[in-house]
């Protein structure tokens, strides 16, 4: 059985027409599913898809075939499944000399498979197509009266923008049933009916708003088989996981599946690794008055009927801060959770509807002295429940430490001979140390560094380097790790689109590393800067080196790429506050080096940042970019020991004098007029005896000059029950703001 990935032995003689060699690039797919023990035969169609094709697969096979057919637009293949394949949406990579591309999903299942097509002559099948903007496709099916029948769009679940809406229709124009963007299906659509009567049925699939993007790819399947959208337990303990293997292969004996009889067919629900210990509820498991554990704790269990409220108490220590945390609809539950925490005696400590970006509600709260045990409730905001109304309830202390990790890009291909660089993001709670980065599996002759994300930042761009005759591409995973102070913490980067989140299985863990076997472009560092060469307001050379591969000439165009987000100034960039390159810098096509100018802005954060340089190999007209790279990455500190940083309010106490005259001998209040509101400054009051005064006006951080122009000091009193009012006095007030 070959497992994994497949090298295809068969060289195909490919002649490429252009200069540029970009990374394989597949545009569509003859068919999106694989049927399990079977030969299924697809037709890929894209860009460099040779020569010498190796195709990348993270599920195991028989065989896999490239055709004699093929060519560089187009890839015959031939995949054999064994007859033990798990059903999954597994991924296709094609990788060559120029790279790997980023991967296609693929249904695997015991579904036969077809183009779509107006007429099913079988049942069950899966029908790939492809629908956009406003179409309407059909498709017809005889049934027999009783027959139940399933029809689900997988889309996007599959990459497409096709946001489905799928009816099933009778031969009297009934419709019996419609389905779209189902939360459980991640935004696919599914129905299900009983045949009322023999005869001719019809399924229309559209864009729920006739307006589907490109690409607008689907695989619908029709028929009767089994499926399990969610399942108990949502997570399981880093500790369980380890001990037992792979937690998806564990569990996918025991999926309880909502349809009756049939092949299995989806993919099997993702669970979530956690750091802290996990218990599983059941709903003949509810507890009444037992407590279910200690904080820290994460409890999966269902809201099965409607109207029902879950209480679970939980052992806590007294002065301590905790979070509550429900996950459900982040998991695909379609529970819109109510979230309370009480006290024994059913005093409220906090509750919550819903937090930022997610109707998922999280609540932090202090738990009171003498106070041992809290109660911790979950409601439907709606009072639904169900079989498939699952949540996840994780109370931790509010300084526990937990990380995520996303990387945008699905694939990453390294020049041989050169570098390329990956951007890694964190998300970060309770902790503020390094993120350890571990990249096993990498391919033959390929090294990353810079693979630890610096105490504070909240992300890095990993290097990686490949040997000049490195030619292995590879797909791996990265897993962060951060050893807290009573716990390690280990999760997976979630790759690709989907940026998953606290406390969510990423969709996707699969990172791509291809090479690229004769680049046109290679940057390096003619000598690496060192480590505390930002200086604010300062700016630093750094000299690159640039080999053009063989054949090519041009002018190179220079960028930076670096670790930080540039700050914002009205929803646009704010340069002024940017690591940049200076200028605009274009190396001629006769030269094979160029010094460069780094400028640091006079604020920056006092942490570590990474630095790469890119470049873009031009056309001589300099209108076309040929081709492109990067140096490695190097990590940069400030220069300085010390750091500056106004991070609060700035204070200014104003004295002076009040001089009365005329035998005037009320009590007077000195005012500060002209303030902007963001700023305070509280009238004092200079009693009948007094003359001295002393005024304190409080400024907000960030608060620019030009709001203090207008400030000026009075003073007040009444004569003879008349308000009376003093000369004024310009003050100027200064602020490091300009």
């Amino acid at each position: 059985m070959v497992r994994s990935s497949v090298l295809i032995a068969l060289a195909l003689a490919f002649c490429v027409a252009s200069n540029v060699l970009a990374a394989p690039q597949i545009d569509s797919v003859s068919l999106r599913g694989l049927t399990i023990g079977q030969t299924t035969r697809l037709t890929l169609r894209g860009k460099q898809l040779g020569p010498n094709p190796e195709v990348k697969l993270n599920f195991p096979t028989d065989a896999v075939r490239v055709l004699p057919e093929s060519n560089p637009q187009q890839l015959e293949l031939e995949i054999v499944l064994p007859q033990d394949a798990v059903p999954m949406h597994g991924q296709l990579r094609v990788a060559t000399t120029t790279g790997i591309s980023v991967p296609i999903t693929l249904g695997i299942d015991q579904l036969p498979e077809a183009p779509f097509s107006e007429q099913i002559d079988t049942l069950p099948i899966a029908l790939t197509g492809n629908l956009t903007g406003a179409q309407l496709l059909s498709t017809s099916f005889s049934g027999k009266a009783g027959q139940h029948v399933i029809a689900e769009v997988e889309a996007q679940r599959m990459g497409s923008k096709l946001q489905p809406l799928v009816s099933i229709i009778d031969e009297r124009g009934t419709q019996l049933a419609y389905s779209s963007r189902e939360v459980t299906l991640h935004g696919d659509a599914r129905v299900e009916v009983k045949l009322p009567a023999d005869g001719v049925y019809t399924i229309k699939l559209q864009d729920v708003l006739f307006k589907g993007g490109s690409p607008g790819h689907f695989r619908l399947k029709v028929g009767q088989f089994s499926y399990a959208d969610l399942q108990l337990p949502l997570a399981l303990s880093q500790q369980e996981i380890q001990s037992d293997g792979s937690p998806g292969m564990k569990m996918a004996k025991d999926f309880q599946s909502k349809s009756e009889s049939g092949p299995f067919s989806g993919p099997q629900p993702k669970i979530y690794a956690s750091e802290i210990p996990e218990v599983t509820v059941a709903a003949s498991d509810k507890p009444s008055e037992t407590t279910t554990g200690a904080a820290p704790i994460g409890i999966s269990s269902v809201l099965s009927e409607p109207k029902e409220t879950d209480a679970f108490l939980i052992d806590v220590t007294p002065g301590t801060k905790y979070r509550a945390e429900v996950f459900a609809q982040r998991l695909n539950s379609p529970v819109d959770a109510v979230l309370e925490i009480r006290k024994p005696d059913g005093g409220m400590l906090a509750s919550s509807d819903d937090q930022n970006n997610t109707p998922d509600p999280a609540a932090v709260f202090d738990v009171p002295q003498g106070i041992n045990q809290v109660k911790v409730s979950v409601h439907d905001v709606t009072r639904a429940g169900g079989p498939l109304h699952l949540y996840r309830i994780a109370v931790t202390p509010a300084n526990h430490a937990d990380f995520h990790l996303h990387i945008p890009s699905p694939a990453i291909n390294i020049p041989a001979g050169g570098s390329a660089v990956m951007e890694v993001i964190a998300q970060r709670r309770g902790f503020g140390g390094p993120i350890a980065l571990n990249l096993p599996n990498l391919p033959a002759g390929v090294t990353a560094s810079l693979n630890e994300i610096p105490a504070r930042a909240d992300r890095a761009l990993v290097t990686f380097t490949a040997a000049a005759d490195a030619k292995q591409s590879a797909v791996v995973s990265v897993e962060g790790e951060v050893k807290a102070k009573e716990h390690t913490v280990r999760h997976a980067a979630a790759i690709g689109s989907d940026a998953a989140g606290f406390g969510v299985a990423a969709s996707e863990e699969n990172l791509g590393i291809g090479i690229i076997q004769k680049p046109q472009l290679t940057l390096a560092f003619a000598s690496t800067p060192a480590a505390n060469a930002l200086g604010l307001g300062q700016s630093t050379p750094l000299t690159v080196k640039v080999q053009r591969g063989e054949g090519q000439t041009g002018p190179v165009r220079f960028s930076l790429v670096t670790s930080q987000v540039i700050p914002e100034d009205k929803g646009k960039p704010d340069m002024t506050k940017a690591i940049k390159l200076n200028g605009e810098p274009v190396l001629a096509a006769d030269q094979s080096e160029m010094q460069l100018s780094l400028s640091v802005p006079q604020e920056l954060k006092d942490i570590a940042w990474d630095v790469a340089v890119k470049g873009e190999l031009l056309s001589d007209d300099k209108k076309q970019v040929k081709g492109s790279a990067t140096t490695e990455a190097v990590r940069m500190t400030m220069g300085s020991p010390l750091f500056l940083a106004l991070t609060g309010e700035s204070i200014v106490r104003l004295k002076g004098k009040i001089s009365r005259a005329g035998g005037f001998t009320e009590a007077v209040t000195i005012v500060a007029e002209g303030l902007p509101k963001e700023a305070k400054a509280a009238p004092v009051e200079v009693k009948a005896d007094k003359t001295d005064f002393e005024l304190e006006v409080v400024l907000p951080s960030g608060i620019q000059a030009n709001q203090l122009a207008n400030v000026k000091l009075v003073a007040k009193s009444k004569r003879n029950g008349e308000d009376t009012t003093s000369n004024s006095v310009a003050i100027k007030l200064e602020t490091g703001t300009k």
